[in-house]
């Protein structure tokens, strides 16, 4: 993270001017500024219900994620005092300690040099651009056919039959598995008209949109903007037999605003981090975006390659935040796959999140579908869904086909729904293993599609296989003691001695430490623990394996 400080504010302001000299400076612009702490703070660890709803705590309760600091909302003395200063405080980010600001350039000093302020995350106006826009790259390629597939339920789902039976939903449904009270919260450029379509009139006339959110200045609601995400909630929510079902229709959804328009600034990650904050706060169970960030209308803010290691785009870093309170993710792998780009966006390339590449209707990868790995070596994307003429329904209220790994995303965001309905006792990182392994090249992982296109039976086999009689894999990788006490060293075995990645894990997902591993054995001393289930994660180039061990005080 990088920031400027007060001291260097007479630099700085000689840059802007000379940098920016097409900014207005009697224009207001918006900048993410940081605070030094969260001292003499209202708010405390011990009165979450102060800033947390009673949903997010219960669900921190129920796979004991401790709260910090970082949840702690931003000190309310330092946003008066940043008010005082003639900015306007759009919205405070507790997760970083910021806020996002509007002000004029020339009086951009007066607000740095307030009680509480530590910089300037970007050293620019992040919603300047240059003089030209790029356009949101959302391939329209020709419309395909729809496979013929006869289902054994009473539920008709029309032209979505295909990507529902990919994914084995349809024997989720069977089950009785439809998304009940889960919370899942998508985040997407706005949802025009979607409380007028039919499609989406179930889920609004149960009362099961429980909230929105907009980011821009300006914007009243989610619902005059942005068909896009219309169109990616139509695959998770909607609900018309024999026309389109969506994958988790009895779910309950909360609606963020966090693109703007049709060209890309870089002030979108930070409207992104807002919304993952605020599903956070609500308790939501799953975040669903269809977004990716590359390059941007400002090339100053543009990300590298390199860049797409899961810990330097503040979206990715978002994304990890939010996996880290148990809340899983899925994002849309990207649509660079035929572009020069060609790699996987942020927030994609965080870690502990499913970045979900696009198939078709043959489980064929679909020729934009971004490639991984990411930067540091991960395998990218995680998992796969259909995202080749995918049905859909339209903010005109009508039905058709789409294109793009924004659609692949919200369907794996429905079987994740109903995975956690199904296994209400099984932690987030459990279930997204499970999701991994199960799909159909989870033995041979690559850079394509990742573990595959997964499937609801085989997810439900690998939870709880003792109601299945496939024989489990023994593991390649050795680890003894598997209940490890106090004072006890773990020892590793395995038969070769390539470099691998050793994680350990939490049981919520958090990584506490890692080290790579070279030799046949290794013999590693944890550090401090409290009792409970973790789990070691073994990366190589091409594969990835996670193996549980117990811990006990």
């Amino acid at each position: 993270m990088s920031f400027i400080k007060p001291l260097d504010l007479l630099f700085f302001i000689s840059f802007l001017l000379i940098c920016t000299h097409t900014l207005a400076q009697n224009d207001s612009y918006r900048y993410l500024i940081l605070f030094k702490d969260k001292a003499n703070s209202p708010y405390s660890i011990a009165q979450p219900d102060k800033f947390l709803s009673t949903r997010s705590i219960e669900r921190r309760k129920k796979f004991k994620i401790a709260l910090q600091e970082q949840d702690l909302p931003v000190n309310p003395d330092y946003l008066i005092n940043v008010q005082k200063s003639g900015a306007k405080v759009l919205f405070s980010l507790k997760w970083i300690n910021g806020a996002l600001i509007q002000q004029k350039p020339k009086d951009l000093a007066k607000t740095l040099s307030q009680a509480g302020v530590k910089g300037l995350y970007y050293a620019y106006p992040i919603d300047s651009s240059s003089s030209f826009q790029i356009s949101k790259k959302r391939p329209k390629l020709p419309d395909l056919p729809q496979a013929s597939i006869t289902l054994a339920d009473s539920l008709d789902y029309g032209n979505s039959s295909t990507q529902i039976s990919q994914l084995g939903v349809n024997n989720m449904h069977l089950k009785g598995f439809h998304g009940e009270g889960i919370l899942i919260s998508v985040l997407d450029e706005g949802f025009q008209n979607a409380n007028n379509t039919p499609f989406l009139l179930r889920a609004f006339s149960e009362k099961r949109i429980i909230a929105t959110l907009t980011t821009t200045p300006g914007l009243s609601d989610v619902y005059s903007q942005g068909s896009h995400g219309t169109h990616v909630l139509s695959t998770i929510a909607a609900f018309t037999p024999g026309k389109l079902i969506g994958t988790a229709y009895q779910a309950q959804f909360a609606l963020a605003q966090t693109e703007e328009g049709s060209t890309e600034k870089i002030v979108e990650e930070v409207n992104w981090l807002r919304g993952a904050e605020w599903a956070d706060s609500l308790g939501t169970d799953i975040i669903s975006s269809s977004l990716g960030y590359t390059i941007f209308d400002l090339k100053l803010s543009n990300h590298t390659y390199a860049e797409m290691n899961g810990k330097t785009a503040l979206s990715s870093k978002a994304a990890a935040w939010a996996a880290q309170r148990g809340i899983i993710c899925t994002i849309s792998a990207g649509n660079e796959g035929a572009a020069s780009w060609k790699y996987i966006s942020s927030p994609a390339d965080a870690d502990s999140i499913l970045a979900v590449a696009a198939v078709d209707k043959s489980m064929l990868r679909a020729n934009f579908s971004s490639w991984g790995p990411s930067s540091d070596g991960r395998i990218k994307p995680d998992v796969a869904a259909m995202g080749l003429a995918t049905a859909i329904g339209s903010y005109l209220g009508t039905y058709t086909t789409s294109n793009g790994t924004s659609f692949a995303a919200p369907l794996m965001a429905g079987l994740v729904a109903g995975t956690l309905q199904a296994n209400p006792n099984k932690s987030p990182w459990q279930v997204m293993n499970a999701i991994r392994q199960s799909g159909h090249q989870s033995s041979n992982p690559d850079n394509s599609l990742g573990y595959g296109v997964p499937n609801f039976n085989r997810i439900d086999k690998l939870l709880n296989p003792i109601l299945s009689i496939e024989e489990i894999e023994k593991p390649k990788i050795l680890i003894y003691p598997n209940v490890l006490r106090l004072g006890e060293v773990i020892h590793l075995e395995r038969e070769q001695n390539t470099e691998i990645k050793v994680e350990l894990i939490s049981n919520w997902g958090a990584i506490i430490h890692e080290f790579l591993w070279t030799n046949t054995q290794q013999d590693f001393y944890p550090p401090p623990l409290v009792s409970g289930k973790y789990y070691f994660r073994f990366t190589d180039k091409i594969t990835q394996q996670v193996i549980p061990f117990y811990f006990s005080n």
